[in-house]
């Protein structure tokens, strides 16, 4: 059938019939009942409490955190394509451009976004940042890119 073509109501009954004959057919039955629960069947985790498998090898709330874990860099992460990130707590994070705009110019407007001015994104001085809305960095991604 052809897209934009509707199938008038008779048409539409005709082929609910036919795809219930067809499943009604012994070796489609056999196909179905075979891979169904049975009636009643009550599951073995019924009841049970979801979660850890085994909590004496898992991280508990505060273990491990900032500066307390062996890995801990100062807070500072480092990403290969993105900007550079800050901890700010357990399992937080925020871009370094951002914290370092809002430090000087106060909360970033909705809808906008730092744009690094020389295209370095790991330099997040204060005269490199600018707030920009969305549709600008569009433009201007689109402009950098047939350069």
């Amino acid at each position: 059938m052809r897209a934009g073509t509707h199938h008038t109501e008779e048409t539409r009954v005709k082929i609910s019939q036919e795809t219930k004959k067809r499943m009604m057919r012994p070796e489609t039955r056999v196909k179905i009942l075979k891979t169904a629960f049975k009636k009643g069947h009550v599951p073995y985790n019924k009841n049970m409490k979801r979660g850890s498998v085994s909590p004496q090898t898992e991280f508990k709330e505060g273990e491990f955190v900032g500066a307390d874990h062996p890995s801990w860099k100062g807070g500072v992460q480092i990403c290969k394509d993105d900007c550079v990130h800050l901890w700010v707590g357990a399992n937080k994070r925020v871009r370094r451009p951002c914290a370092v705009y809002e430090k000087e110019h106060g909360k970033i407007p909705k809808g906008f976004v730092i744009w690094h001015i020389d295209g370095d994104k790991k330099n997040d001085n204060i005269d490199n940042l600018e707030a920009i809305s969305r549709g600008e960095m569009m433009k201007r991604n689109f402009k950098n890119r047939w350069i």
